[in-house]
């Protein structure tokens, strides 16, 4: 867990890739990731589906798109989910978790959506009944290969003083914080907020206006997702010790998420 949190601050999303195909051994290095990817809730289970043709792939996906751009790629995975409540926080979770230990093994990765039609996606990997495609990532070589890490300015994020509407935090507790507010998000959006209270971290989505809510709301949540894994990730890399809990803690614009309790050392 500790290689996981460091590569929080060492990842970034590639989307000019080198087109050549990753060699065999580094795909089963891929492989493994994805099978060992952890899922948030029981019984919703993420699935991943490599696709190795990603040149071909991205000729006819003509709808994925990155924050600002199509992404071509010389491999695509295709993360796919049963569409029932909470699957798209149930997403983003498990795939923060692959991309940060693809990171770790110098793989660059893009997240991006689908605008794809499902017939398309099948002529090169099958699909679970019942699971519908959430997202792809796109990952290979970079085609510099010095763009695979930040540089210290890449991070373009809200101070903490922006994300906290409710605290103090305690200094102990600050690194958890600084974690997922590296995270990425959907057009950078970062629709993560936290309510500090003691030992209790309550995740929140700051509710959008009518326009960008048909829009964005979709997204944010996969968003919520990645926000909680890096939240997760930061805590075991130190040997935290919490639980997930629901609680009603309502504020003005915000959807309540989860808190986290963490277990006070004694």
């Amino acid at each position: 867990m500790e290689a996981l949190y460091d590569n929080i601050s060492r990842r970034k999303s590639t989307r000019n890739f080198n087109m050549d195909i990753l060699d065999e051994a580094s795909l089963l290095r891929v492989s493994d990731i994805l099978d060992r990817a952890p899922n948030l809730f029981e019984g919703l289970k993420v699935h991943y589906h490599i696709i190795k043709d990603g040149s071909g792939f991205s000729e006819k996906a003509t709808g994925i798109i990155g924050a600002y751009t199509k992404v071509k790629a010389p491999h695509f995975i295709v993360v796919t989910s049963k569409t029932q409540s909470g699957f798209r926080q149930a997403v983003g979770y498990s795939m923060a978790h692959v991309i940060l230990s693809m990171n770790d093994l110098g793989i660059a990765t893009c997240i991006t959506y689908p605008g794809v039609d499902k017939t398309v996606i099948e002529k090169y990997t099958q699909l679970e009944e019942e699971h519908e495609p959430v997202l792809f990532i796109a990952f290979g070589n970079p085609e510099n290969p010095l763009e695979l890490y930040p540089k210290a300015d890449y991070y373009k994020r809200r101070p903490l003083k922006d994300i906290i509407i409710q605290g103090p935090v305690k200094r102990k507790y600050k690194f958890i914080l600084e974690a997922v507010r590296l995270a990425p998000s959907s057009f950078n959006t970062q629709p993560w907020r936290f309510s500090v209270d003691g030992n209790r971290i309550h995740l929140m989505r700051v509710k959008l206006g009518f326009i960008k809510s048909k829009f964005f709301t979709s997204l944010n949540k996969i968003d919520m997702g990645i926000a909680l894994a890096y939240m997760i990730i930061a805590m075991k890399s130190k040997g935290m010790k919490f639980k997930l809990v629901k609680q009603s803690v309502p504020h003005e614009n915000m959807e309540y998420m989860i808190t986290i309790e963490i277990q006070e050392q004694k």
